[in-house]
């Protein structure tokens, strides 16, 4: 825990500043210097303020001993209201353009997290060390940038303020000006020390505020909502973030108590110095020295130095703890990629339902030690209709992520036509692939916008999203509503409609089939689907072009006993393979799962 003001600190000071003044000067240079100006008038004007006031004070005192011209006192006055008028000017400017940089900045970083988000790997958004970034960032990292970018600008006044009030100060008494710096520095230290100890709890706390959000979570999402309220669980999860709140801010309230008797002592060594150095002032008149007008002009300058100096420290911490934060985001834009890709990889036949084959693969997920699939080896034959059968947790998803390369494997290799997929282009690769997992996302579109997704970098085309949703048996309740495809979904939006679980179960295979992909992947596609329904898309499935390869995975074995073939697997290892008529034959683990789930219809 740092206790001082160190290089290191400035260093890190200096690294975020530059960062965010490099952004700042592309992209807004002009806005940026206009600013600056504003500023640098701003600075000056407390001295043209007290200057032109002790001047009038002068000339007044000296008014009758001199028989000073009455010219010189009207122009006093002048410059007096001139240095009261434009400070309330260019404040006006100042806050005008602050505001611009906050939009600025808001649009610009919460675009860039965004973007990252979307860019980054799915291994890495299953990365718990990373998901403490992420809330981080996520709680902090927009308004901490913000605060930090309009510090920056502050403290650049409060310079300013500083080098004008030390020399004037300096001339009157440069050891004058020695001991009000002095006085002023415990401030800089309190808030650096202050400043640490935040970061710290919000890194040392992070699990504490994961559980939080992911507890918040379900007031936010109306099925856990209704869950909850069913089942009268509300008071409880109450009561665990209630706890959760009290844990977390146990620790920032201590902070915020150190930082309260810090803040008390500083102010009481800083104001004895100011106290000090007018009383020496004073006595400093009463010689002779000074004039009562030079007195007042230099008492307002010891009160700009002191203000500035304590603004500029107390800037200077807050900003070495938003700076921490800062440091965060640009981490966080900075996270390589789990899954490295190569820049020139094997551009896939956009033509061609590619050959895809499990060499011998092993893979667990990160910082766990049971591995999901063992040794796992399986060919998928362009236009073959491949069924994955096993129970819970037995490795099928996963098997789904693999070939998605959302992970790779720790040994074997998956080949696509005879490449390794590690050394394929995404882009070609995903092209190829239509996949609907479990859990799909619902878009409050409007319906055709909804199912064009599918490949939203073309415009949509009418035609094929009734194709999509007539496969999918979308079609039967999107043609009762009053506005058929160009109905909102979304009761939360304007004639929205809210569909059931099914219906949105349709609408995200619709989609999956409005990509016309080569490769039709099908993670439980109809678990919410009527029976009726089910059976038609199976239908249209099996009915799909013979160059088209799906991958299916389902507990209802009704809906697999037509594929080509069909993979049973058993703690992560493939046991059994072959088409339903043998399996059965066989009479093992997939004929024993086949005749339960028929003895359950009888």
């Amino acid at each position: 825990m740092p206790n001082k003001l160190s290089f290191p600190i400035l260093k890190d000071i200096v690294a975020s500043t530059r960062q965010i003044g490099y952004i700042i000067f592309k992209e807004k240079r002009a806005l940026a210097l206009g600013l600056l100006s504003t500023l640098i008038v701003l600075s000056v004007a407390p001295f043209l303020r007290s200057g032109s006031l002790g001047l009038l004070v002068n000339n007044l005192v000296r008014i009758k001993q001199l028989h000073t011209p009455e010219t010189i006192i009207a122009w006093s006055l002048v410059f007096l209201a001139s240095a009261l008028f434009l400070p309330a000017l260019f404040n006006i400017l100042e806050f005008y353009f602050f505001k611009l940089f906050w939009f600025f900045l808001e649009e610009k970083f919460e675009l860039m997290i965004i973007r990252k988000k979307g860019e980054m790997d799915v291994a890495a958004h299953e990365d718990p060390k990373l998901n403490d970034l992420f809330n981080k960032v996520k709680e902090n990292g927009l308004w901490r940038i913000q605060n930090f970018s309009d510090r920056q600008f502050y403290i650049f006044q409060n310079i300013l303020e500083i080098l004008f009030a030390a020399s004037i100060l300096f001339f009157a008494s440069p050891f004058l000006l020695l001991v009000l710096v002095a006085g002023t520095v415990p401030e800089l230290i309190s808030e650096v020390k202050y400043g640490r100890e935040v970061w710290g709890i919000h890194g040392s706390r992070a699990e504490i505020r994961r559980r939080f959000w992911d507890l918040r979570f379900h007031f936010d999402q109306l099925p856990s909502l209704i869950e909850l309220k069913l089942f009268r669980n509300v008071n409880y999860f109450m009561n665990l973030i209630k706890n959760l709140f009290r844990s977390f801010q146990s620790e920032q309230k201590a902070a915020e108590r150190s930082r309260m008797f810090s803040q008390i002592a500083t102010l009481s060594i800083s104001e004895v110095t100011v106290i000090g150095a007018i009383v020496w002032l004073v006595f400093e008149v009463t010689r002779g020295h000074f004039q009562v007008g030079t007195l007042t002009f230099l008492l307002a300058s010891i009160g700009d130095l002191r203000q500035s100096l304590s603004g500029f420290f107390s800037n200077l911490g807050k900003q070495y703890q938003d700076g921490l934060f800062v440091k965060d985001v640009f981490t966080f834009l900075d996270i390589k990629p789990v899954i490295y890709t190569k820049v020139e990889g094997h551009i896939i036949n956009p033509n061609k339902t590619p050959n895809i084959f499990f060499d011998n693969v092993t893979f667990r997920y990160p910082d766990t030690k049971q591995a999901v699939l063992k040794n796992f080896s399986l060919r998928i034959a362009p236009g073959e209709k491949v069924a994955i059968v096993g129970a819970n947790g037995a490795g099928k998803t996963t098997l789904v992520k693999l070939l998605c390369r959302f992970y790779d494997p720790d040994k074997g290799k998956i080949l696509i036509d005879g490449h390794d997929l590690k050394n394929i282009d995404l882009e070609s690769w995903y092209k190829k692939l239509g996949v609907l997992f479990q859990d799909y996302s619902n878009y409050h579109f409007i319906v055709k916008e909804a199912i064009a997704l599918g490949k939203s970098e073309k415009a949509i085309s009418l035609p094929a999203v009734k194709s999509a949703a007539r496969a999918s048996e979308a079609d039967s309740f999107i043609s009762e509503w009053d506005k058929m495809y160009d109905q909102m979904l979304g009761k939360q939006f304007s004639e929205g409609v809210e569909p059931s679980i099914g219906q949105w179960q349709k609408l995200a295979l619709a989609r999956t089939f409005y990509r016309d992909p080569r490769i039709l992947i099908l993670d439980e596609p109809t678990s919410s689907v009527d029976a009726e329904a089910e059976a038609k898309i199976f239908q249209k499935l099996e009915a799909l072009p013979k160059n088209r390869s799906v991958i299916l995975i389902s507990h209802r074995f009704s809906t697999v006993r037509q594929a080509s073939k069909i993979c049973v697997i058993k703690d992560g290892e493939l046991r059994e393979l072959g088409s339903h008529e043998e399996l059965v034959k066989l009479g093992k683990i997939y004929a024993r799962l086949f005749k339960l789930q028929a003895k359950g219809y009888r």
